[in-house]
């Protein structure tokens, strides 16, 4: 009698038991894992927000020429109809490649030592950066590999986007207003693109504030953010 009754003692979990272990280890598994992908993208956030910041600087420290080869754009306020035109660029960055609107933009890259081209292409560069004739290198020469159709000069290395899940571009745009002021802007989208940078305000708002550009102002292309 007494051995009958420790078999039964040592019979061990039932099915149901292990069911309900099984499920309660899935969930803390589940838990745990989401909690290491929230913490690698913090990292991918936090090198996205470090290079925007080393481009925001390089392009807020160049002269740029009074002949600058931005892209000309009118724009009317909505609310007092006051019409002002700016010229603007753009450094564009996805997780393959940075683009660069013109000559001056890539120049402020290259002297921040952000892209890297040889100095034969870096001087042709100074040299045409006021031409009304945008002069591209023949072929791959450094980070530069090649020319948008829209005429951007393209860049690959290291610079491009790291995060998964917040955003999959973002952009530092100039304006340089009619007497000659520069202001700078940034936006980042998590769209899925179809043609270029994709409108998604409540991702271009948080990128704007994590590179200290809090301020929103109403450009010719959007509501943008700058430090002004």
């Amino acid at each position: 009698m007494e051995e009958c009754q420790n078999k039964r003692k040592n019979k061990g979990f039932t099915l149901v038991e292990l069911i309900v272990v099984i499920a309660i280890m899935a969930i803390i598994a589940t838990a745990i894992t989401l909690q290491v992908i929230r913490y690698i993208e913090k990292g991918r956030i936090a090198m996205d927000v470090y290079n925007a910041g080393l481009i925001k600087d390089a392009l807020n420290v160049y002269s740029f020429p009074s002949n600058f080869q931005g892209r000309v754009v009118d724009y009317e306020d909505p609310e007092t109809h006051e019409r002002e035109s700016y010229k603007r660029g753009w450094v564009y960055v996805d997780k393959s490649e940075i683009r660069c609107s013109d000559q001056s933009t890539a120049i402020a890259m290259i002297q921040a030592g952000l892209v890297h081209v040889s100095p034969e292409t870096e001087q042709a560069l100074i040299d045409n950066e006021e031409s009304s004739t945008r002069w591209f290198p023949s072929g791959p020469d450094g980070d530069y590999v090649r020319r948008s159709n829209i005429d951007e000069y393209v860049f690959k290395n290291a610079l491009t986007v790291k995060a998964r899940t917040t955003w999959n571009t973002y952009q530092l745009d100039v304006y340089i207003d009619d007497v000659g002021e520069l202001h700078l802007g940034g936006s980042a989208s998590n769209a899925i693109r179809t043609n270029g940078h994709a409108k998604d305000d409540k991702t271009a708002a948080l990128f704007a504030t994590k590179i200290g550009l809090t301020n929103a102002w109403i450009t010719p292309i959007g509501e943008q953010y700058n430090g002004n």
